[in-house]
């Protein structure tokens, strides 16, 4: 996924993976196979690097005038030609005493870019440089989308697999009301008290429903 000059094209990208993700994971039920446990873990991971890699290249475009869903073009403060341009700029609202070491660069590689997955962080870039977009992006943060806080958590698991990170994932299932979890694959598929609806499929459409609102 790359910067783009209209923010519905990063939209449908963001809306594409989320429809491919829901079809691995939409046949799964208990009793787990093999099979059915790598494809959880897979969907969680590349589902927590698509918020990262679309939130990055969400704030870069803004900050490179892309154009939003209502078709108007986004203005703000700055105006970085470049991708690189781009990324210094979200560099320095993000850790200027870190920017200030590296002597104020006006261009960051990619492999250098901050990582981010909570939005608040790209709505503290798009409030530094009066980004005209703000207030849409400010309805899509209403939405309160739980995916932010909590896949992390998960994602953390399939990534370790450690005593300490599954332990996490009890805490953040006890949090939500959920009980007698002996595995994460468990508690993905569980219901969301109050709701029913599966935790990882919850995920997935507050993603969809986040970049809907935010082009």
């Amino acid at each position: 996924m790359q910067c783009v000059s209209d923010l519905t094209k990063l939209r449908d990208c963001v809306l594409g993976r989320v429809r491919t993700l829901r079809q691995v994971i939409n046949p799964i039920s208990f009793p787990l196979t093999p099979t059915d446990r790598h494809a959880l873990a897979f969907s969680t991971i590349e589902l927590d690097n698509l918020v990262i890699v679309a939130l990055r290249q969400y704030t870069k475009s803004c900050l490179l005038r892309s154009r939003t869903a209502a078709g108007f073009r986004v203005v703000s403060a700055v105006k970085p030609t470049t991708v690189e341009e781009a990324a210094a700029y979200v560099f320095s609202s993000l850790n200027p005493a870190k920017f200030k070491k590296m002597k104020n660069p006006t261009a960051i590689s990619e492999k250098d870019e901050i990582v981010f997955r909570d939005p608040k962080r790209a709505e503290k870039v798009l409030m530094d440089y009066s980004a005209s977009n703000l207030s849409n992006y400010r309805l899509a943060l209403s939405l309160n989308a739980e995916v932010f806080s909590e896949l992390k958590i998960c994602r953390h698991f399939f990534s370790h697999r450690m005593r300490n990170t599954f332990d996490e994932v009890r805490v953040l299932a006890a949090n939500l009301g959920v009980f007698g979890i002996s595995e994460t694959e468990q508690f993905l598929l569980r219901g969301r008290p109050g709701t029913g609806v599966r935790f990882l499929d919850g995920w997935l459409a507050d993603v969809e429903n986040f970049f809907v609102l935010a082009a």
